[in-house]
């Protein structure tokens, strides 16, 4: 059975603060995923949206574990999709959150 990195993420911001920026992020990108995978018609998927919407606004842990039982709950398919999603948002905003690594240009001196 693969392996979902986000469902993992999941399962560890369970156990860890959710004060984190990082865990706070996966959660909105996760979310976000759901909201370009929503079909209309599929139960699971609004209950998931819903649960994550109320995770992302509210992030206590019994709200993020509602949100990873329904995640736990969608078909392996729609799971398959949302984790792709998911793992394409957070490639696009890579570097946006977190500390910015500075580069420090040196001059040269002398002749050259």
């Amino acid at each position: 059975m693969p392996t979902y990195p986000f469902a993992q993420s999941l399962r560890c911001m369970v156990q860890v603060r959710l004060d984190d920026e990082a865990s706070l992020c996966s959660i909105g990108i996760l979310a976000e995923a759901v909201e370009h995978i929503c079909v209309k018609g599929v139960l699971e998927l609004r209950m998931l949206r819903n649960a994550l919407r109320e995770a992302t606004a509210n992030p206590t842990p019994d709200a993020v574990k509602t949100a990873f039982g329904m995640f736990a709950r969608v078909d392996r398919d729609f799971r398959r999709m949302i984790a792709h999603e998911a793992l394409t948002l957070a490639a696009q905003r890579r570097g946006q959150y977190g500390p910015k690594v500075r580069t420090i240009r040196r001059t040269r001196v002398g002749p050259g």
